[in-house]
């Protein structure tokens, strides 16, 4: 989920995410408090993030020219997913930096520990479901390849956390970023948490729902 993964790793590929991590923590440590960056930061990776998810696993989208661009499925997605990882890191980083570049805009939070104690309880219950979910229905599915391929990998997953959320990654699975803003009291990171989360499900019920339906539900249907 922080855009690297270990079973598909290759030096470019870590090269890449170490570079990305070298960037945010030049972020915190040099320009810890730049909102005016934060929020350029934050806009290009919505925006990237966003619009590269988007045009490539629309129907008719972009993965099919990473398929001929490098010669078959396989090294497409990989291609695909390495973008994509890097995507992934700097959606993260760019919503957390937002938050800790701005404190105290929207309240000071006391050092009340029974008030820190809920925040870090809301923080481990979304990033457990989060990642509970991501175990349940694959890193492949995570990274959308089942869309990229334009075909089911797997079955329809009804366990875990999707026996009771019909999507705990996009709802419940966002409860780190609000956390995250509310510990540092930020304003700017909880709006910059509600507009992913927003984008995020515009993409699911605009694009990845369609999939869905056409791709495994109706196979069910038709099974039942």
């Amino acid at each position: 989920m922080a855009g690297y993964v270990p079973k598909n790793a290759t030096i470019p590929r870590t090269g890449i995410i170490a570079a990305s991590l070298v960037f945010s923590i030049y972020l915190t440590r040099f320009q810890p408090f730049n909102s005016a960056l934060a929020i350029i930061y934050f806009m290009f990776s919505e925006i990237f993030y966003l619009g590269f998810i988007s045009t490539v696993l629309l129907e008719n989208g972009l993965r099919h020219w990473f398929i001929r661009k490098w010669g078959d499925e396989n090294r497409g997605y990989r291609a695909y997913e390495t973008v994509l990882g890097f995507l992934f890191f700097h959606n993260g980083a760019s919503i957390g930096y937002i938050a800790s570049s701005t404190p105290d805009t929207l309240f000071h939070v006391p050092d009340n520990y029974p008030i820190l104690i809920l925040i870090a309880l809301i923080f481990i219950a979304g990033f457990t479901i989060k990642v509970w979910a991501a175990k349940v229905v694959t890193i492949d599915i995570y990274y959308w390849k089942d869309m990229f391929l334009g075909r089911k990998i797997c079955e329809f997953v009804v366990t875990g956390p999707y026996k009771y959320l019909s999507n705990p990654m996009y709802g419940v699975g966002q409860l780190p970023a609000y956390a995250t803003a509310i510990w540092c009291g930020s304003k700017y990171g909880l709006l910059a948490a509600f507009i992913n989360q927003f984008l995020i499900f515009t993409f699911y019920f605009i694009i990845e729902k369609k999939f869905i339906n056409r791709t495994y539900l109706a196979e069910r249907l038709n099974k039942d």
